[in-house]
């Protein structure tokens, strides 16, 4: 689908998962044209590296999605580019002929551990989420040479929420396969496991994690398990507020009692102790909870020794240089929430913005914010003036021969000129021809790795 929209205005997405195809497919559609610029090889996110991989359904299902979405005549996509690293970001916007620059590209970065000093322990004590789940999801592909981590017993996990869960369960099935294995002889896949649970997996093989000689790992949270995010309310009524909080709580207890972890409730982490230069033991501040809010209890703490603490806190975007940020998070018109302070044609949208990896979060921001950038903006002849004093200085020099003529055709069919399209269309082109990229399906096809269901089904 090719109209008039794709002469007046190309868009570049940087990220390519669940808001930013989102985006690209909704502009696509309405004939504007695209790029997505995407860090990784696969357009996944965290589908891919922040799922673990048991969740078959799911992971298949989105990705077939975005699939659909990215695979379109409108949309170019470009892998393996770094916006601030490959490409500066402040050329991006003003030298290659971009009307609408839109932010796509989540949140990667874990959030610091509060404790001083703990960086020196990383991956050598100190395992965070997302690099935990890309070693897990990947680790049995026969090419792999990323970083390798071990799960040991005792294994103390710092965080709440549905990811935190979901490192607890691969932390227990890591270490009650391996009992199991070496200890009985015993081989049983890990999607039986996260099928059953850990509990009815040691009563069918009658024994126990005592008789695995195993103590089993311990999740510490700074609120109550009612506190812990794994139920959205359906609205802010106090009835509504409640009943999550209530299902919150159950199915942590589900958790606990199916995959045999501790939960220690009402815990920050405030201190570390280190023992001949390795990670010993971690403490922690005693808190209370009062009208939803947390105190810290003073003066009261304790100890959990631990041969690996886990990091499972939260993730915010990665930084890209050139852009503005306010502490953690990317600045934002204060009255706007979408548009990139210090920019009137720079937007973000999913969690670079809001900072949450919910997929349908994502979506809807995804699709709502991107309606709005249409209809508020796109539609606007104020973008495509600003997009032309910007521009104007780098087109001269890109086809100063043809300026006359240009300006004249732009002013009168508010479009953007052919030699701009063209300049777009030569870089992404140079871009994808040094990594053998040829046409999406193709590349998918690829650069999908082996799966680890096929992997035991054969």
């Amino acid at each position: 689908m090719i109209d008039s929209h794709s002469k007046k205005h190309y868009i570049a997405i940087i990220g390519g998962s669940i808001s930013g195809s989102e985006a690209a497919f909704i502009l696509a559609e309405k004939g504007y044209r695209v790029v997505v610029f995407e860090m990784n090889e696969l357009p996944y996110g965290k589908i891919e590296d922040g799922l673990p991989n048991w969740h078959i359904n799911l992971r298949n299902k989105q990705e077939k999605n975005i699939d659909l979405k990215l695979d379109h005549p409108n949309i170019r996509y470009v892998p393996n580019v770094r916006i601030g690293e490959d490409i500066v970001f402040d050329d991006l916007v003003k030298n290659w002929g971009f009307t609408v620059v839109i932010l796509a590209n989540g949140a990667w970065k874990d959030r610091t551990l509060p404790i001083s000093d703990i960086s020196k322990f990383e991956n050598f004590g100190l395992i965070y989420q997302n690099s935990l789940l890309h070693w897990y999801n990947h680790k049995h592909e026969p090419n792999y040479n990323g970083i390798k981590y071990e799960i040991k017993d005792g294994t103390v996990v710092i965080g709440g929420g549905l990811a935190s869960l979901d490192v607890m369960k691969l932390g227990m099935i890591e270490l009650v396969q391996k009992a199991l294995l070496n200890q009985m002889k015993i081989d049983i896949d890990l999607f039986t496991f996260e099928k059953k649970g850990i509990l009815k997996i040691l009563n069918e093989n009658k024994t126990s994690l005592s008789d695995l000689k195993l103590e089993g790992m311990t999740l510490v949270y700074r609120r109550t398990a009612y506190d812990m995010p794994l139920k959205s309310p359906r609205n802010d009524t106090e009835e509504s507020i409640q009943k999550a909080k209530e299902v919150s709580n159950k199915l942590l207890n589900k958790y606990v009692d199916n995959f045999l972890f501790k939960f220690i409730p009402l815990g920050s982490p405030i201190d570390r102790i280190e023992k001949n230069g390795k990670l010993d033991a971690i403490v922690f501040q005693k808190n209370k909870m009062e009208k939803n809010k947390i105190f810290s209890i003073e003066g009261d703490t304790f100890t959990l020794k631990t041969p690996l603490l886990i990091s499972s806190i939260g993730s915010l975007p990665d930084r890209i240089s050139g852009l503005p940020y306010d502490g953690t998070t990317l600045k934002m018109r204060r009255n706007d929430g979408y548009v990139v302070f210090g920019f009137s044609n720079v937007f973000a949208i999913g969690n670079a913005v809001t900072g949450r990896g919910n997929i349908q979060e994502s979506k809807s921001h995804g699709n709502l914010m991107t309606n709005k950038i249409i209809d508020d903006h796109l539609e606007q002849e104020d973008l495509f003036e600003e997009w032309l004093v910007n521009y104007n200085e780098n087109l001269k020099n890109l086809v100063q021969e043809q300026i006359e003529e240009i300006n004249k055709e732009i002013e009168s069919k508010k479009i953007m000129p052919d030699k701009v399209i063209e300049n777009i269309l030569n870089k992404t082109k140079s871009l994808q021809e040094k990594i053998g990229y040829t046409t999406y399906s193709e590349w998918i096809k690829l650069k999908t790795p082996i799966r680890l269901e096929d992997m035991i089904k054969n």
